[in-house]
């Protein structure tokens, strides 16, 4: 264990998984944060397995044994993760100006928590950048010299970032129509397959077809903003949230389960802000939309019944396509 506490706050969000939050909470616990913030979604009524798993999960927190400000959020009713998470989130910036937030599938790097501390620091002041993301999913490719690049997507699976950036969101959605109807995302995407993907997205939670997601709005503020994120030239978050105890992926996908490296200090800093052009078409490609026939394909699935659909996304997961 470091010797010094961490000064960087550290917000830490949980639900029921006693095993994966266990492995975040010692990734913490190696990093000794000064303040600790713990959100808790409550037990769904109809789960009655989720009484014993939130409340075994919760106990995890008997064990900090170093000299840490522990400020719970604990829920005795399920919030669902939208609210659960974004709620919590908030609540943190209304007491710190800075976080580091974390998810219980979501482990950390050892070296994770320096690179956000530092970076958090050099651009405190510089609205240019959003925050400081943690994972790297481009399997090697697209490499530069220096220790990070900059991205127009978030990546929200353990992040940093700070209240001036948080602040901004727009969880109404009340300036997306006006984004949308000035050809806002024309400026982030070349094709059109790409910006009818975000259009949809953005679209369908502002009609309520969807559910809200906050990670989704954030990225909407940064394009509304004309921000970017920082992400790591190696990968510092492995994430192990999928199967049957998932809330969003109940099968390993390609960014699933990445393995994590080291990152070494002291940072090499990019000579400029700008997008890695070609790093953010690579993840677009393989995260996001996932090229033309990929989308058109969905966008077909969508008219047929959904029993259809159903059967084949069902297929076509297990065959990895």
């Amino acid at each position: 264990m470091p010797e010094t506490p961490f000064p960087v706050p550290i917000s830490f969000h949980i639900f029921n998984r006693p095993d994966s939050t266990r492995k975040v909470f010692d990734a913490i616990r190696s990093a000794r944060p000064e303040k600790l913030f713990v959100t808790a979604d409550g037990p769904r009524a109809d789960v009655a397995s989720d009484t014993q798993n939130c409340a075994e999960t919760r106990a995890i927190l008997d064990s900090i044994d170093w000299d840490c400000d522990l400020v719970t959020r604990f829920s005795d009713e399920n919030r669902g993760s939208f609210k659960s998470t974004s709620e919590g989130i908030t609540s943190v910036f209304q007491k710190v100006d800075r976080a580091i937030i974390l998810e219980d599938d979501c482990i950390p790097h050892p070296t994770f928590f320096r690179y956000c501390r530092e970076l958090l620091d050099y651009y405190e002041n510089d609205e240019r950048v959003a925050l400081i993301a943690g994972n790297n999913f481009l399997f090697g490719e697209h490499a530069t010299p220096y220790s990070y690049h900059f991205s127009r997507y978030t990546h929200m699976w353990g992040w940093a970032t700070w209240k001036r950036t948080w602040d901004k969101v727009d969880f109404e959605m009340q300036n997306w129509p006006a984004f949308r109807d000035t050809g806002g995302l024309d400026i982030y995407f070349r094709r059109k397959h790409e910006i009818l993907y975000w259009q949809g997205i953005m679209q369908g939670m502002y009609e309520g077809k969807t559910g809200l997601h906050w990670d989704y709005l954030l990225i909407l503020s940064m394009f509304m903003n004309h921000s970017l994120a920082v992400k790591p030239e190696v990968n510092l978050i492995n994430n192990s949230g999928f199967g049957e105890g998932s809330t969003h992926f109940r099968n390993k996908d390609l960014i699933h389960d990445v393995a994590t490296k080291t990152m070494e200090f002291p940072l090499s800093h990019p000579p400029d802000i700008y997008r890695h052009t070609a790093a953010d078409d690579h993840v677009e490609a393989r995260v996001f939309s996932r090229g033309l026939t990929y989308f058109l394909v969905n966008r077909l699935l969508r008219q047929l019944p959904a029993p259809v659909t159903k059967l084949i996304r069902t297929t076509r997961r297990k065959l990895g396509l």
